[in-house]
């Protein structure tokens, strides 16, 4: 395949940096577009556009400590929830895969959805989600309900993750999206632009209500373990809403029931939202959908699946030895050496 545009772009970007997509003749010709076809951007948008590096959030889950995305991100924010959760419950004593250990992840996630919705607009997008979010008083809440244990479309997206860990002490969790892209390519660029303001996930009250000069969130959550203040596990995964569960679980396997990286990673997985419980083969055989705690939808999935995220991992033990695993999911590949 010969894209032909889209070298030419990148020969024009290598020689103008940066500069040449937000305000060069590619710049001009989005805004062009933009003006004649309904779009929003402006060139004082693209001029004015700036990355803000920001310090990772911290919190901390049997006994390591977890560095993720901080706001305005919510996806690493609900994951430090969804873990809080977790780690008031002594997984060790279940057997992975069980009835309650299936019940318990779908609680939490049904609890950090609910948690997610009373947050809105409040604390979980602002700097200030540690004070206030992630406080111990308001997890406590969600915390005593947690004794109360009472059709997502498949699609292919391009969010993917990259995870990377040397012998001197770096790390690198790097994880990128262009949504499903909008079906609309910079004429002569080669370049499609994405979707985000058509996420759903991001955008709950629909099209149209974002908020203007307010960072949209992303549901994106590099993250990294530290044990003794080192790197000892590097994650992350796409998949959309899915993500922050993808996660949750592949951490809790890793730190709860003590997996190998290849298993804790490719171990199947379950995603709970708006009552629809949604398991991957090999989990589920014991469930009875009417004795299950609260009425939903059961769907147990044929395959392993993308719709479950792709979690790629790199693990360092205590004496410096590496394992990683890629995702199956999407089709993950790892080097070590």
């Amino acid at each position: 395949m010969v894209m032909s545009d889209l070298a030419d772009t990148l020969i024009y970007l290598s020689e103008t940096g940066a500069r040449g997509f937000y305000e060069g003749e590619i710049a001009q010709r989005l805004v062009r577009d933009c003006q004649e076809k309904g779009g929003y951007l402006t060139a004082e948008d693209l001029r004015h556009y700036q990355v803000i590096e920001r310090q990772p959030l911290q919190t901390s889950y049997r006994g390591k400590t977890l560095l993720t995305n901080p706001p305005p991100s919510s996806g690493g924010a609900l994951i430090a929830f969804a873990l809080a959760l977790l780690s008031h419950i002594p997984l060790t004593e279940m057997e992975f895969g069980s009835t309650a250990h299936l019940e318990l992840l779908a609680e939490v996630m049904r609890l950090t959805n609910r948690a997610r919705k009373d947050g809105y607009d409040a604390h979980l997008y602002n700097a200030d989600v540690l004070e206030h979010f992630l406080s111990m008083e308001h997890i406590q809440q969600y915390t005593e309900q947690m004794g109360a244990i009472a059709h997502p479309v498949n699609k292919w997206g391009s969010t993917t993750h990259l995870s990377a860990m040397d012998g001197e002490g770096n790390a690198a969790s790097i994880t990128m999206s262009s949504g499903e892209g909008a079906a609309y390519v910079i004429p002569g660029t080669g370049i499609m632009m994405n979707n985000m303001l058509g996420e759903a996930d991001l955008h709950p009250s629909g099209f149209h209500q974002w908020q203007e000069d307010v960072r949209i969130s992303s549901m994106m959550a590099p993250t990294i373990l530290l044990d003794d203040h080192r790197p000892a596990i590097v994650l992350g995964s796409g998949g959309s809403n899915r993500i922050r569960t993808a996660i949750t679980q592949v951490v809790s396997n890793l730190l709860d029931f003590r997996m190998p990286v290849e298993q804790a990673v490719n171990a199947p997985r379950i995603h709970w939202e708006d009552g629809v419980f949604n398991l991957e083969p090999g989990l589920g055989a014991t469930i009875d959908p009417t004795q299950f705690p609260y009425d939903q939808d059961l769907i147990c999935w044929e395959t392993q699946n993308m719709f479950f995220g792709g979690v790629h991992t790199v693990l360092q033990d205590q004496f410096g030895n590496f394992s990683a695993a890629g995702d199956r999911r999407r089709a993950g590949a790892i080097r070590i050496g």
